[in-house]
């Protein structure tokens, strides 16, 4: 009986703000579809290394070992990306440092590679859902206060 009347009084206490609620569904979609994007990659690695070589030749010489690694990363990266989205929708103070480190990280590798009109238009964006999570983190820095507080 304490257990649940402890629980409703915490569910209660501060609901979590719509914006922070969209920017978590937004996140769950893109870094949910990146992570499922690079765990099948990590099967079509040999295949994608093959294809690649065909067209542009030994030039190159990428072999499916950096193909393999190159998802394994992806995967990872927007993994962590996703479950710091998923703390932060369940009001986690944790979530958004994973959030922010691993976003880091992604924005300093996406510098390494070959700017285009997409991957600009991904940085900016990388950056815009940073920021707009720093502005959210005080309502969870909030809520965890008030939890704490009890």
């Amino acid at each position: 009986m304490e257990f649940e009347e402890s629980y409703v009084k915490t569910s209660s206490l501060i609901k979590r703000p719509e914006t922070l609620t969209r920017l978590c569904l937004f996140t769950f979609f893109f870094s949910g579809s990146m992570t499922l994007f690079s765990f099948g990659g990590l099967f079509f690695s040999g295949w994608l290394a093959n294809f690649v070589s065909s067209y542009v030749g030994s030039v190159y010489n990428i072999g499916s070992s950096v193909f393999a690694m190159f998802f394994s990363i992806m995967f990872i990266l927007f993994g962590c990306s996703l479950t710091g989205a998923l703390l932060m929708f369940h009001m986690k103070r944790s979530g958004y440092w994973l959030y922010l480190v691993t976003n880091l990280v992604i924005l300093v590798l996406s510098v390494f590679i070959v700017m285009n009109v997409f991957n600009i238009l991904f940085i900016a964006g990388t950056i815009l859902f940073i920021v707009l999570y720093s502005v959210q983190y005080k309502h969870i820095k909030n809520y965890y206060e008030r939890i704490r507080g009890k």
